[in-house]
């Protein structure tokens, strides 16, 4: 049970040896074709995990839990993934050396997010939770011939070793009150005694550590900067692995370790949740990069989620994991533009898209579908994913959280929109035509569909994503 229930997380790290082992000892000086291999192995591992499904139980002594949120978020960051690496090998040109092994590191970074889902203990969080964090500080600073990418590499390492601390000394609280790291002890723990200040220090130090991961307000100031300097298939795995990774371990731990506290964290996630929705939405408006602008994009949908999760009900979380599957293509959507530009660009500035309709329709159609959908524009996947989450909150009547929400939609649309009249109302700076490799183009085809289906088609993906939030709510 124990080994058979991981067969998902060891076909992605032997995968990620494989082409760590065909990047050491091949002679090509183009490495590319290792995405190639990267994102066949992965469809393959998704195609295993849907014709053979999982192992279903606990196993490790109640450290791994495989159920249906489990298996919904191994297949996001499966598909995730998938993108992300056709996403770099279009950028694998700018890597100088060792484009096999940021391949690999993305594979166990993947290897680490699956991990996460399954968590249910804080031994195992905080193990998860660090194989996801060690490989993305090297991939952040990857570029390392570029000052911007070491800068983003040097504060993600710091910030995130100061959030690990946090994450460590509340484990540590939380293993001295109450004699053990599993969730459930800790919610038996809870029933019999209530929260005492030692587990109540121990909790919100862990709440602060996964924070940093979901980048809610106020563990939020490494996003603007990292995001801008990251490699951009980085920064677009961080804006959606990480964060899915991070709320994967949130709702472990809320529902399956401190649901006797309920009425605390409700309280708390509620109110990170509104200042992250303002301050994501109102900070992105005056932002020139466009980099910087879905950094402080990826902050406010951070709140869009913790709305969700405020809810406190089964239909709170399904519109959540809703919304994170939606996420996941129409951010993607728009990374894939951004390394195209790059391709043909100098930098990542708002003003070089100027145009952009006249030199790629493509990348300029792709662009838009992506930020409609962000800004949650009918009828694109984005909308309905913010329905839900609005349907959750009005129906638990935190009214005022609805407004927060309405706010932030609505200020969202300037900053979004804004970069749609950059790209058709405004004269290109250059009128050269941007090309565009084929499979680039199959990439951006494919992520326009999914986000337009799962937005007029949702039915499918909300009967999955609610089936995984039932068996969590109980």
């Amino acid at each position: 049970m124990n080994l058979s229930s991981l067969k998902l997380e060891m076909a992605t790290a032997g995968l990620g040896m494989l082409v760590l082992m065909l990047g050491a000892f091949t002679r090509r000086d183009d490495k590319r074709f290792l995405g190639a291999i990267s994102a066949i192995g992965l469809t393959a591992i998704l195609a295993w995990s849907v014709c053979c499904g999982a192992v279903m139980g606990v196993g490790f002594d109640g450290m791994w839990v495989n159920d249906a949120m489990a298996l919904f978020f191994k297949r996001l960051f499966l598909i995730a993934t998938i993108l992300v690496t056709v996403m770099s090998a279009g950028f694998a040109g700018k890597i100088e050396s060792g484009v096999g092994e940021f391949f690999a590191l993305i594979l166990f970074a993947c290897t680490g997010m699956m991990l996460t889902a399954s968590v249910n203990d804080f031994v195992m969080l905080f193990v998860s939770l660090e194989t996801v964090t060690i490989t993305f500080y090297i991939l952040t600073s990857y570029l390392r011939r570029q000052v911007p990418s070491l800068e983003a590499g040097v504060k993600y390492l710091i910030l995130g070793a100061l959030s690990s601390a946090f994450l460590v000394y509340g484990i540590t609280f939380i293993y001295g009150a109450t004699g053990g790291t599993s969730f459930s002890g800790l919610a038996e723990f809870l029933k019999v005694n209530g929260a005492g200040g030692l587990v109540l220090l121990g909790v919100m130090l862990v709440l602060a550590g996964l924070g940093f991961k979901v980048a809610s307000v106020p563990f939020h100031i490494w996003v603007p900067d990292v995001y801008q300097g990251a490699p951009t298939p980085v920064t677009a795995f961080l804006a959606v692995g990480s964060k899915a990774a991070g709320f994967a371990l949130l709702l472990r731990l809320l529902y399956g370790g401190l649901l006797p506290m309920k009425a605390t964290w409700v309280a708390l996630i509620a109110v990170l949740a509104a200042l992250t929705i303002l301050y994501g939405n109102l900070a992105a408006i005056p932002q020139k990069n466009i980099k910087r602008l879905l950094g402080y994009s990826s902050i406010s949908h951070a709140g869009f989620l913790l709305l969700g999760v405020a809810a406190a009900t089964a239909f709170g979380t399904g519109a959540a994991l809703f919304y994170l599957f939606a996420y996941v293509f129409t951010n993607l959507g728009a990374f894939l533009v951004i390394v195209c530009m790059a391709n043909a660009t100098a930098d990542d500035e708002i003003a070089s898209y100027a145009g952009l309709a006249r030199r790629s329709p493509l990348l300029a159609a792709a662009m838009t579908v992506a930020l409609v959908s962000l800004a949650g524009v009918p009828p694109m996947a984005g909308f309905f994913a913010k329905f839900l989450i609005f349907s959750a909150v009005i129906g638990q009547q935190l009214w005022w959280l609805a407004a927060v929400g309405a706010v932030g939609v609505v200020a969202s649309l300037y900053y979004y929109l804004g970069v749609v009249k950059a790209m058709y109302w405004q004269e290109p700076r250059q009128e050269a035509a941007i090309a565009v490799g084929l499979t680039m183009k199959v990439a951006l085809w494919f992520v326009m569909a999914a986000t337009l289906a799962i937005g007029v088609f949702q039915g499918p993906v909300v009967e999955w994503a609610f089936e995984a939030a039932r068996e969590l709510v109980k």
